[in-house]
């Protein structure tokens, strides 16, 4: 029983957490412990704010010390279950959730549980069965909806699939992860089958959340819309900001090479070199290219910039850069008249099909001399100088690329033509160029 005291500061602890004041409440919560280890609530607190933090063993270690003083609490198997979801443990996550389905008359967290781990291990057909018993508890939850929509995706139901994907953005209020989540279902869908039901579903979610300039961006592009001569900048920060935290596993995921390979031509280029260097990795993301450019630059002399502020936040991480940056590309290289020595651009361009104003910023931004290295993707589908693929990436012609360089007073010294990372099962294939300002 907890003295009136220890009563005000656990509520307190708890509002702190509730108001996403993590440290302020885990602060609170320590010098609660401290006095009383066994204060369950805390235990439980602090497992919320290391989860929310994605520490995920000192989760687990809080959690389980509450576990110990109420091995019965519903709540706790159900966090520690998705302790265990998070790292992949997906048999542990699934014995968590069986064992509290003994536990309440109101299941919904531990089916939910139970189909998403399942669903990390490619049970799509048993996970179905468990998320459609949650949803018969409770048909609001969008989360649900979406897992749904990926079993059935799996499993070639591709109507159902849709529907439930539809669903998901609905019951979220057009949740921003759950178009997404849409739009990347449909473009999967879009290289298999079933075109017309996709482009059916595509132009209705065009029609109702079009203002949307996700919606707008992956909508046209299932469609093969052809008026979109770029990525809107509100898509790509929006975009990035929501994939900030998996975005380098997800890279590793694709087997994704194009940093490593401007570490190649840097190499190459700057081996013999002893003169540093003003660099601006250009579309800097999470800095994957800051430890490639980094022995190149001055003291205080690499700068990042990028649209996202989140992918800016683990950029900074990695202590590389002197400024990370968060502006437009375009806009930035205009202001910066002849500040740097080399701009370096990895798989920026996808997001940009004229090229125009890009060449015309980049060549603004370099010293005589001044030397850009970039990738892009290969378009081997038709002979259109760009191509906005179903994916909302776009793909050049060479021939055009160099048109471009040559318009804007470039000279090409390198190119490689190779593999740049996976998209789904395919081979994604570009060029490595790099090119001096003349």
């Amino acid at each position: 029983m907890l003295d009136k005291t220890q009563a005000q500061q656990t509520n307190k602890s708890l509002d702190l957490y509730q108001k996403q004041e993590y440290k302020k409440s885990a602060k609170l919560a320590l010098e609660i412990l401290k006095k009383n280890p066994n204060n369950e609530t805390m235990l439980m607190n602090m497992g919320n704010i290391f989860f929310v933090e994605k520490k995920y063993q000192e989760a687990l270690l809080y959690y389980q010390k509450a576990e110990q003083i109420n091995p019965n609490s519903y709540g706790l198997k159900i966090n520690i279950g998705n302790v265990f979801l998070e790292q992949g443990q997906y048999e542990q996550a699934l014995k968590y959730g069986k064992s509290a389905l003994s536990l309440t008359s109101h299941p919904f967290a531990a089916l939910n549980l139970m189909g998403s781990a399942l669903l990390g291990e490619e049970k799509y057909q048993e996970a179905i069965l468990y998320f459609e018993q949650a949803l018969k508890i409770n048909n609001q939850d969008a989360w649900v909806y979406n897992y749904l929509s990926q079993c059935y995706q799996h499993t070639g139901q591709i109507l159902q699939a849709l529907k439930s994907g539809w669903q998901a953005i609905e019951k979220s209020g057009g949740e921003e992860n759950h178009h997404i989540n849409f739009g990347y279902m449909l473009y999967e869908m879009s290289l298999e089958n079933n075109v017309d039901e996709i482009h059916s579903f595509a132009k209705t979610w065009l029609e109702k959340y079009g203002k949307n300039k996700i919606v707008e961006h992956m909508g046209k592009s299932i469609l093969s819309k052809g008026d979109i001569k770029k990525a809107s900048p509100e898509y790509v920060k929006n975009i990035f900001d929501i994939f900030a935290s998996d975005f380098e596993q997800v890279l590793q995921d694709l087997e994704y090479k194009t940093p490593e390979l401007i570490g190649e031509f840097l190499q190459e280029i700057y081996q013999h070199q002893k003169k540093k260097l003003k660099i601006l990795d250009a579309g800097c993301g999470t800095g994957l290219c800051g430890k490639y450019l980094y022995p190149y630059a001055k003291i205080w002399s690499l700068d990042g910039v990028d649209l996202s502020k989140k992918m800016l936040a683990k950029a900074k991480e990695k202590k590389l850069y002197h400024r990370l940056i968060c502006d437009d590309l375009v806009l930035y290289c205009q202001k910066k008249k002849q500040q740097y020595d080399l701009i370096v651009s990895a798989d920026v361009f996808t997001y940009f099909g004229e090229l125009d104003s890009l060449f015309y910023a980049l060549s603004q931004a370099l010293k005589k001399q001044g030397r850009i290295i970039f990738s892009f993707t290969a378009n081997q589908e038709n002979s259109s100088a760009y191509l906005l693929h179903p994916s909302g990436r776009f793909k050049h012609q060479l021939s055009y690329v160099e048109n471009m360089l040559k318009k804007y007073g470039f000279e090409i010294e390198k190119e490689k033509y190779c593999f740049l990372r996976k998209e789904g099962q395919e081979d994604v294939k570009g060029h490595i160029i790099s090119a001096l300002i003349t």
